[in-house]
């Protein structure tokens, strides 16, 4: 599908809204469609140069949104499910899930540096060509696919003043 996105090229330079080819999301991703998206201090690093990240990529990964498909394999998310995003997945098997250090899950870290999804490939393209993922989550755009493990559900008693 097509989609409007933040692009980031290079330090120094202000993102560019373009559109950009998301992928349908694969085993063990969902598709969101963005509501809200924060702006963090790592994003002003990545603009600045002081954060290293393959490039383009689409920055944003703190977000909340409406999940509008799920790709196969997916079990703790379904879709219409509101959720917000996070940006430091853990798998809950690895050693260092194990130890209550999911913050340097060895499933994740890889990946979320690389700007890529578990499988090692984008679901964002422009021409044919990769657009990388921020944190797994590239939520500076209208729609995104990241992991299962990113979605935390929100409960029903958290206000929804957004809807799809």
């Amino acid at each position: 599908m097509q989609i409007q996105a933040a692009v980031f090229y290079e330090p120094g330079v202000p993102f560019k809204v373009e559109t950009l080819e998301l992928d349908e999301p694969r085993e063990g991703e969902v598709l969101v469609k963005i509501a809200a998206a924060g702006v963090c201090h790592s994003d002003y690093h990545l603009m600045t140069g002081a954060l290293r990240h393959k490039k383009p990529v689409v920055p944003g990964h703190e977000g909340s949104g409406h999940v509008v498909k799920v790709g196969p394999g997916v079990k703790r998310i379904k879709a219409d499910d509101f959720v917000a995003l996070n940006w430091a997945p853990n798998c809950g098997e690895c050693f260092y899930c194990l130890e209550d250090r999911p913050s340097l899950c060895d499933t994740f870290i890889p990946s979320i540096w690389a700007g890529t999804m578990l499988d090692g490939t984008s679901r964002l393209s422009k021409n044919g060509e990769p657009v990388y993922h921020f944190s797994a989550v590239a939520c500076f755009a209208e729609y995104a696919v990241v992991p299962q493990e990113s979605c935390v559900v929100l409960p029903a008693e958290v206000p929804r003043r957004w809807r799809p």
